[in-house]
This record gives C-alpha cells, structure tokens and sequence, in this order.
C-alpha cells in the first residue's frame, strides 16, 4: 500500500490574482498557509488490470475492466486526468477521503490533484520537484478538465507552509515568509474558522470573475489591484511581528474581494461577517473563492469565547486547526518515504 497525503489551505490574501488571466498582464500575489486537514489517498495494485476508484467524500464508487475504459463525467474527474496524464496502464485499487468537505473554500481541488500527481509520479519513478508537482496538477486541471482555477492552491498543496507567492507571465516566485516563533503560536491561536454549511462550486464564481478581467471591467481589477497590494502590506505585518495589523488588513482584504465579484457574498454571509466584527473579531473573509464553504476570522484570544458563543448561535460549526509546514507526503506506516 501507499498512502500519500496532502494538506489543504487557508488564503489570507490575494486570491483570484493567480488566475493567468489578471497575473499575465498585472502580476499577482498571494499569501497563503497550509493547515493540519488533509487529503489522503490510499493506493493498492491489482493483478487483473481492471481499476478500482472509491471516494469517501462522495460516497461514490467507480470500476472499470482498464486504463482505456476510464471516461471523464463519472465523479472521479480528476484522478481519472491524472491516471491519463501519467499513463499508468496496470490495474489497481484506490480509496480517497478528505478531513474537510468538498466546496470548503480551502483549495480542496488542488489538495487532490497535487496528491495524485505525487502518487502517480512514484509509480512512474519520476523524481518531481515540488514546483513540477504543483504545475502538473495545475495544467491537468485547467487544461485537461478546462477548470477555471488560478495557481495558489496547486503551489501550496505541493509546498506546504507559510508562504508569499508571487505570479508572472513566465513564472512563479514561492517566499516563505520568516515569521518569529512566538508570533506565528499567537496568529495560529488567534484565527478560527468556522463552517457555514453551506458548499458551493468555485468554478462558477470563478467564471464569471475570468469573463470580467477578459472583458476589462476596470471595476473588477481595480478591486484585484487593491487585493493584490493588501497581500504586499500583509507580508510586511508578519515579517514585523504585527499580527494586530495583519488582522486588520483580513477586514481590507474582504472589502476588496467582494468588489471582484457578485457571487462572492450575499445577505447571509455578510450579516455571519457583521456578527463576527460585533463580537470582537479585528478582521476575517470567507475561505477561497466564495459564497459559502469557510469563514476565517482573526480574534484575539480574550474575545473568542464572544465571538464562538455568536458563530454557535449562528448554526456555524468551529473547526479546531493547526498550522501544517510539510506539502504533499508519501507515507508509509506514518514515515516520510
């Protein structure tokens, strides 16, 4: 058996400037973290060719005589895109499940591709650096399965850690940004998320973003601009130490990012966000692309009880996390191969 895992994230800033289509002509940046919930894939081989895929998300099962019958439509999209990429012509048995819920908001998609493009580049015997890893599972996504997904979550799946990236025309700049220990325990004991139970499809919103940079609505990348510059002034408040700051800037970060879209929030996650701000939260946003999935809000220890007790009244669920440094992993009895 291998086991390969691969966390998922949390986007503070800049997301939606990783989509070529705002990074190739204005540059994008993000900054970004990767936490203890992963995606974990379990991989056994066959003798008899036919492959087996069962996903624990989706309760879903898919079984095929070979590598020539795997067809895209069927829920296993993306293991199927990179089984094919990869060519892994023999038979064999794969389970999937994941600590958080699909349409979360904390780059699930790119958690799973990164995943198996690690599992499937052992199998092969292809030694890839973390970079290759991340933009394989990036092309399979949005060339093969014609996704309109930007780059951060590939990038951070593969790497791990607290990290600024930096997006160009031709390439990509991976920061990890120094951070005194003391100040990284207080911004990991001072952000919490809670769920709204409420999923949904990035690929929607992130459409009808793509559309509007492509259409150079000067609205929608003014705003990308401003969200872009706020990921700059939240690098600068964790190398100093600032993480009052930093939480202020999550609150600039979400008035921004409701500019880059209509389908970002609505009436109900706005008036969860107002309730937060009342109950001592400096700052917060929902996780990735929007419209439901995550909120993440920055509060200082001495108020969270307040702001725990208004998100419970709420009917939101708090998911306790730690900061995760390490990016995908192949494991092997709970060892690093």
């Amino acid at each position: 058996m291998i086991i390969t895992r691969s966390p998922v994230r949390i986007s503070f800033g800049g997301g939606g400037t990783d989509m070529p289509s705002f990074y190739e002509k204005h540059g994008g940046a993000v900054v970004n973290i990767t936490i203890n919930k992963y995606f974990y894939s379990f991989y056994n081989p066959r003798e008899d060719g036919k492959i087996q895929m069962i996903s624990s998300d989706f309760q879903s099962l898919l079984s095929v005589d070979d590598f020539y019958s795997l067809k895209f439509g069927e829920g296993f999209d993306i293991p199927s895109a990179v089984i094919k990429h990869f060519r892994l012509y023999h038979g064999f048995d794969l389970f999937t499940a994941s600590e958080i819920p699909p349409g979360s908001g904390l780059g699930s998609s790119g958690a799973v591709t990164v995943n198996m493009v690690r599992l499937c580049s052992k199998l092969k015997n292809e030694t890839l650096t973390q970079r290759q890893i991340a933009e394989d599972a990036y092309f399979i996504q949005r060339e093969i399965l014609n996704l309109p997904i930007g780059k951060q979550d590939e990038y951070a799946a593969a790497f791990g850690g607290l990290n600024f990236i930096e997006f160009s025309e031709k390439d990509v700049f991976v920061e990890p940004i120094p951070i005194d220990p003391n100040v990284y325990k207080r911004l990991e004991k001072n952000l919490l998320l809670f769920f709204t139970q409420k999923t949904r499809q990035a690929s929607k919103i992130l459409k009808r973003q793509e559309a509007s940079i492509k259409e150079n609505d000067t609205s929608v990348i003014a705003a990308m601009i401003e969200v872009k510059k706020n990921a700059y002034r939240m690098k600068e408040s964790l190398e100093g130490g600032d993480i009052k700051r930093f939480g202020s800037l999550l609150d600039e970060a979400w008035t921004f990012k409701k500019r880059m879209s209509p389908d970002i929030t609505n009436e109900y996650l706005d008036r969860i966000y107002e309730i937060a701000m009342q109950n001592g939260s400096l700052g917060g946003k929902i996780a990735g692309a929007g419209g439901g999935g995550y909120f993440m809000f920055y509060c200082e220890e001495e108020k969270q009880e307040n702001l725990r007790n208004a998100m419970e009244a709420e009917k939101l669920g708090f998911l306790d996390f730690n900061f995760s440094e390490k990016g995908v992993t192949i494991l092997n009895n709970g060892n690093s191969l």
